[in-house]
C-alpha cells in the first residue's frame, strides 16, 4: 500500500544576516523552489529587560534603529531571492519576510504551530557575525526542542548541491516507520535515494528485527528508492559519519526521540564529527506515536 505524501507548503528560515545564515537561506530557497512552497525569512530582535525609565528610553531608541536596519536587510534578501531564484515571479515559489521583537524560539514555535510551516531551515553557527548568539549551538538546539516540524540545520561550510541521497539513522522502532514518512516526502521532491542505516556493535545481532522492519517499510513505501544497511561500529555517531562520507550523502536525517537527545547531539565532540568537520546538513525529525 502506498503511503500518501502531502506537499510541503511553507518553509521558515531564520536569519541573523551572517554568511552561515546565507548558506541556510540558499538551501531553503532551493527546497522551496522544488516544492513550490512559500518561504518566509525571519529575523528577531531581542533586547534585555531594563529597569529604569532612562535605560528604557535608550533601549527603545536602539530597538527602533535595529528594527529599521533589519527591515532594510530583509527587503534586500527578498529582492535577491526574486532576482536569483525567481521568487514571486516565474521561479515557482513565493517569499516574504517576518520581523519581530521577541525570542527566536518563541516566534518559531508559534509560527510552526499556528501558521502551518512544514519545515524550518537554519544555520548551525554564526561565528562570523557580531550577532553570533542568534543561531549558534544552543539556539539551534532550543528551536529544535520547541517546534514539532522537521528542522534542517545547515553548517557554515556546507555548499548547496542537488539532494541525491538521504541517510536515515534507524533503530527499527515504530517511531522510525512514522518518521520515515517525512523523509520520503522530502526525498520525493528531489528523486533522492534513501538509505536506512542501523549502526550495531555486533553484526547480525538484530537480524530478525531488521528483516521484519525492512519488509514492512517496503510495503509502506512501495516504489520509493529505499535500501537498508547495517553498519558495525562501536560508536553510533562515528559509524554514521563514516557511512555518510563513503556513500556521499546529501543530508543526514535523525529522529529526535527524547529531551536529552539534542543535548547529546550538540555536544562539541559529536557536533564536530557529524556536522562541522563533515559539513553535514542535518534533518532532525520529531518522534510521534501512531
Amino acid at each position: 500500500m502506498n503511503n500518501p505524501i502531502s506537499n510541503m507548503k511553507k518553509i521558515l528560515c531564520p536569519t541573523d544576516f551572517s554568511k552561515t545564515a546565507s548558506k541556510a537561506l540558499t538551501y531553503a530557497a532551493n527546497i522551496a523552489k522544488r516544492a513550490g512552497a512559500h518561504l518566509s525569512v525571519i529575523h528577531v530582535v531581542h533586547l534585555p529587560i531594563v529597569d529604569t525609565s532612562e535605560t528604557a528610553l535608550v533601549a527603545s531608541e536602539l530597538l527602533g534603529e535595529q528594527m529599521h536596519d533589519a527591515e532594510g536587510k530583509l527587503k534586500a534578501i527578498c529582492l535577491r531571492l526574486e532576482e536569483e531564484h525567481g521568487a514571486n515571479r516565474n521561479g515557482g515559489f513565493t517569499c516574504d519576510y517576518i520581523l519581530k521583537e521577541a525570542l527566536l524560539t518563541d516566534v518559531t514555535e508559534h509560527l510552526t504551530r499556528s501558521e502551518g510551516y512544514d519545515l524550518v531551515v537554519m544555520g548551525t553557527t554564526g561565528l562570523d557575525n557580531t550577532m553570533e548568539e542568534l543561531l549558534i549551538g544552543s539556539n539551534t538546539e532550543a528551536v529544535i526542542e520547541e517546534v514539532r516540524c522537521p528542522v534542517l540545520s545547515v553548517p557554515g561550510k556546507a555548499e548547496w548541491s542537488e539532494i541525491t541521497k538521504i541517510i536515515y539513522a534507524a533503530d527499527y522502532t515504530e517511531e522510525d516507520k512514522l518518521a520515515l514518512a517525512d523523509v520520503v516526502r522530502f526525498g520525493s521532491m528531489f528523486g533522492a535515494l534513501i538509505d536506512v542505516v542501523h549502526v550495531a556493535k555486533e553484526a547480525g545481532a538484530q537480524a530478525a528485527k531488521a528483516d521484519s522492519f525492512s519488509r514492512e517499510l517496503h510495503d509502506l513505501y512501495e516504489g520509493v528508492p529505499m535500501r537498508f544497511e547495517e553498519v558495525v561500529h562501536k560508536h553510533r555517531d562515528e559509524g554514521l559519519k563514516e557511512y555518510f562520507l563513503k556513500e556521499e550523502g546529501s543530508i543526514l536525517a535523525i529522529l529526535r526521540k527524547d529531551k536529552g537527545f539534542l543535548r547529546e547531539l550538540f555536544t562539541q565532540s559529536l557536533a564536530e564529527k557529524m556536522i562541522y568537520r563533515a559539513d553535514v546538513p542535518l534533518l532532525v525529525l520529531h518522534g510521534r506515536k501512531k
